[in-house]
């Protein structure tokens, strides 16, 4: 029961963080060198990660500006090993509109609130939104001198479909991967539905661990609209 700010490495969800311990437990990975988190927010994966390999550097990827001053923090105290990248990722690289909800700071996309998504998350309100710098997976890999990723996380409101478009050299190089479905925000013209993720997700040779629905259509409870994919490169070795 201490208070979060008092400790200064506490995860800022600790339900969260407890869930993504058992995700990444389930994929049974020989090591972790590098974890690339897609849609850091606070830095939640990314700590679940360390805690269960501490020698793995991250690199978390995150375009909000308020969130920056609470992740430089976090990379304080793991110097050399956490790293921020300030930006967005998609299919080719430039400047984009990133639509945020002013009262949640875990909402943030590029595809803006939808219809659809308010009628499924009755919480968010009316949104601003903030002009950040759009790179690829590959491209920003590459910057950081990357060679291969151990364990991606990718979660960004819709926009996965277009980040993994972008990451055509490094997928292949990717041990595992847990990435956020949402079938309620889509890019214009993207197959944003199930079957095709993991159809995607299979040609790049990954095998799907798990597939958690995590979000549940208001009007119909029994009927899921995100899903969070959990997925392991059959190449991977085993502990």
């Amino acid at each position: 029961m201490i208070p979060k700010r008092l400790i200064r490495a506490a995860p800022a969800n600790r339900a969260a963080f407890n869930e993504f311990i058992l995700w990444i437990q389930s994929l049974h990975l020989p090591r972790v060198q590098w974890v690339v988190d897609v849609g850091a927010n606070h830095g939640d994966f990314s700590q679940a990660a360390t805690a269960l390999y501490p020698q793995a550097k991250a690199l978390l990827v995150e375009p909000l500006p308020h969130l920056r001053p609470a992740l430089e923090q976090q990379c304080r105290l793991r110097a050399g090993r956490w790293h921020i990248a300030d930006c967005a990722l998609g299919s080719s690289p430039g400047k984009a509109a990133l639509y945020i909800d002013a009262q949640n700071d875990a909402i943030g996309s590029l595809l803006g609130f939808s219809e659809n998504y308010l009628a499924a998350n009755r919480l968010a309100v009316a949104q601003r939104s903030v002009e950040c710098h759009v790179t690829t997976l590959d491209e920003l890999c590459a910057d950081h001198e990357i060679k291969a990723i151990d364990l991606l996380k990718v979660d960004v409101e819709g926009f996965e479909f277009e980040v993994l478009k972008g990451g055509s050299r490094m997928l292949p190089k990717t041990l595992a991967l847990v990435v956020e479905l949402s079938l309620i925000r889509r890019a214009p013209g993207a197959d944003g539905d199930l079957p095709a993720m993991l159809s995607l997700l299979r040609n790049y040779g990954f095998e799907i661990v798990g597939v958690i629905p995590s979000l549940f259509d208001k009007a119909e409870p029994w009927k899921p609209v995100e899903f969070n994919i959990l997925a392991r490169h059959s190449s991977a070795g085993t502990k």
